[in-house]
């Protein structure tokens, strides 16, 4: 067979090399707006052009980023709010001169402006029949090891022991809750925040701001016990 009688191959392009093309040849269709003419991409209410395809993509992407954007507005909202909650938490607890004024203070300010029906604080003391302590040697103590161990706020669900012991004739009502350790050089005490909604306190709540009122009662509890 001669040479003329054969067809010669003409190599097809795959889709990768036509992107890859494109990709390094960004004004393709600059040069060759005719090409737009033709090219469809099919829609489910019919065909539109790439123009019109770019267009509803640009549009989807702004919505993205503008519900991005009010999100971060929104968590950016709650943060200046909770760090105005602390603040007044930290002035009133610093206006505090015994014991018993940071339990009263903690018990209103907690359930006032942090959203708990109820809270609970005990201290680790010597201090018979005093409802704010538990004894040193005390069994129920037992039930804070691990929170006392991983020294952070723990929030959800807790133990039927460890709700009775921080909430007492209320622990029937507790849906939800936060144990906050009180901690130092060494353990001082536990604080409680509970609430009757089971989703007011969950395991993926943030815990920082929790931590620092964990810090701001255990600096009280230290300077009047000393």
């Amino acid at each position: 067979m001669s040479s003329t009688n054969k067809k010669s191959a003409s190599p097809s392009l795959s889709e990768t090399q036509v992107l890859e093309y494109l990709a390094q040849h960004p004004d393709f269709f600059q040069h060759h707006e005719e090409a737009l003419d033709s090219l469809k991409i099919p829609h489910s209410t019919g065909a539109i052009s790439l123009i019109e395809h770019q267009v509803t993509r640009l549009r989807t992407q702004k919505k993205q980023q503008d519900e991005q954007l009010k999100s971060l507005i929104t968590a950016a909202r709650a943060n200046e709010q909770i760090i105005s909650q602390v603040q007044h938490f930290t002035l009133e607890m610093i206006q505090t001169h015994s014991l018993e004024e940071i339990f009263v203070t903690c018990d209103e300010t907690l359930r006032n402006h942090f959203k708990a029906d109820y809270t609970g604080i005990k201290l680790i003391g010597d201090k018979e029949d005093h409802p704010n302590f538990i004894p040193k040697k005390s069994p129920f103590l037992k039930s804070f090891i691990q929170l006392f161990k991983n020294k952070r706020p723990l929030c959800g669900r807790i133990t039927d022991k460890q709700r009775l012991i921080m909430f007492g004739e209320n622990e029937s009502k507790i849906k939800s809750a936060v144990l906050v350790p009180l901690q130092s050089t060494h353990n001082i005490g536990v604080v409680a925040l509970g609430s009757t909604d089971e989703s007011r306190f969950h395991p993926g709540m943030g815990i920082l701001f929790l931590h620092y009122l964990g810090e701001i009662i255990t600096a009280s509890v230290n300077r009047e016990s000393t």
